[in-house]
């Protein structure tokens, strides 16, 4: 699962919470809620993106089912324009990276929308509410894209106010901020672990509508476990102003210079999640055709393997953690950049890993512990890629930036799930051992990019650490 929420923002400018309030696992009451909420969003979310491309293409998408669909024929068209998508898997895969990349899109509106307009609270009740609805309208195949459409806007509601809202619980000074959103990314993996043993099972097993269903109902726990506790919650959350420098503060590079090594750290973000997320489009169809899933008579779903994701990325991040704990310790902590380049080198590894098993194999099925390595690697790849830029651009964004900043974090998703749709619609026309190649080779590119641009980009973030301190 992605580790995609951004960093704590600044404490806000509230009056102390009681601090006495350890109600939840030595949290506010008020923050179960939140914990339970996520648990719910990552379930409903992530099962539909478990089962969303197998779903679409293998049924969905066909003739004689399309047409129920309103609004297809105009969608198909305008699809085939746009990306050129022509076959069922090909418009599954562009409608995939269009739907996630708009979802990862929106929540800087939303954000702008909470803060400004109907306040926090209120912006995600209106979200969870669009949401439910949108989520409960998937399962009836006329009312496909209609539910699409009210997910990511509901989506976009909630995302980022509902993570501002964790910090609004806190005052100033209280410790367990940093705390509260370890548990909130592990509340994002409970879900993501969970869902495709239930969404996935259903929706391959029983029907795709019953799959669908299953996270509707996930949605609307959410909306139930957010008004169950929405009078504890603060209805907005204060934003900060940056304090002008004062007289004779020393002079660093320009917050333009600053701000253009940061974006295009991102470079190598979008390369990396444009090869990582192929996991969950076009992998499950790979998966079914080609992995030999069979065991002791049993075979396994291919949406488990998107339970593997969630798993790995707990126990990758806790070993990344300590890496970097005992690199500290030892005066051999690598920069950001180099941190970064870890993580694309691990994800170019693992595409690498499919490429040379679909070669191997040939026509035959590949044996179901290389996918599982796959996943192995890709995984340990993603607390080196996304946590490291959270906390480069925390650090050395400009004052009065760092949320603006954080919401174009958010775009380089978009911009990466694109392309994970594009890319994607290549599948029918390669050999998978190409097709899987080609990812490996983009991961490496991010690599090569971030390498060749490491030593400029360090020497003006560090100029810019400097210049805050007043050492130049």
């Amino acid at each position: 699962m992605e580790l995609t929420e951004p960093m704590p923002p600044a404490a806000p400018r509230t009056p102390d919470r009681d601090r006495a309030d350890t109600a939840f696992f030595g949290h506010p009451t008020a923050f179960g809620h939140i914990f339970a909420t996520e648990i719910c969003l990552s379930f409903a979310y992530y099962g539909l993106v478990s089962i969303l491309t197998l779903y679409m293409s293998t049924y969905l998408f066909l003739p004689g089912t399309a047409e129920k669909v309103i609004g297809f024929g105009p969608f198909s068209r305008a699809m085939g324009a746009v990306f050129g998508a022509k076959s069922p898997l090909e418009l599954a895969s562009a409608t995939f990276g269009l739907v996630t990349g708009v979802f990862y899109a929106t929540p800087l509106i939303g954000g702008l929308i909470g803060d400004r307009w109907l306040g926090t609270r209120n912006c995600i009740v209106a979200g969870l509410v669009i949401q439910t609805l949108g989520y409960g309208l998937l399962p009836m195949e006329a009312f496909f894209l209609l539910g699409m459409i009210l997910m990511v806007i509901g989506g976009g509601l909630v995302k980022s106010n509902l993570l501002g809202q964790v910090g609004a619980l806190y005052g100033p000074g209280d410790p367990r901020r940093t705390g509260a959103y370890g548990l909130f990314l592990i509340a994002v993996n409970i879900g993501g672990f969970i869902t495709p043993l239930v969404v996935g099972t259903l929706g391959e097993k029983v029907g795709w509508a019953y799959g669908l269903a299953a996270a509707a109902v996930g949605m609307s726990l959410g909306l139930v476990a957010y008004l169950a506790g929405m009078k504890r919650f603060p209805a907005r959350r204060a934003i900060e102003v940056a304090a002008p420098s004062a007289p004779g503060t020393a002079r660093g590079p320009t917050q333009g210079l600053v701000v253009a090594a940061l974006l295009l750290v991102l470079v190598g973000s979008m390369l990396n999640v444009g090869a990582y997320n192929q996991a969950f489009n076009i992998f499950p169809v790979w998966a079914r055709e080609h992995v030999d899933r069979t065991i002791g008579g049993f075979e396994v779903p291919v949406t488990w393997f998107s339970t593997l994701d969630g798993i790995l990325t707990i126990v990758a991040t806790a070993l990344a953690v300590r890496i970097w704990t005992w690199q500290s310790r030892g005066g051999r902590q690598p920069r950001e950049t180099s941190r970064v380049m870890v993580g694309t080198a691990l994800t170019a590894c693992a595409f690498l890993v499919l490429a040379l098993a679909a070669a191997v194999f040939g026509g035959g099925k590949v044996h179901i512990l290389l996918p599982i390595l796959f996943f192995m690697l890709a995984d340990a790849a993603l607390p080196w890629v996304d946590t490291v830029i959270m906390s480069l651009y925390s650090r050395v964004g400009p004052a009065g930036l760092a949320t603006t900043l954080l919401g174009v974090y958010y775009l380089s998703f978009t911009g990466g799930n694109l392309l994970v749709g594009r890319l994607g619609q290549a599948y029918e026309h390669m050999a998978p051992s190409a097709f899987w190649g080609l990812h490996a080779a983009m991961a490496g590119a991010g690599l090569i990019w971030l390498a060749l641009l490491a030593g400029w980009m360090n020497r003006v973030f560090d100029a810019s650490m400097r210049a805050r301190s007043g050492q130049i």
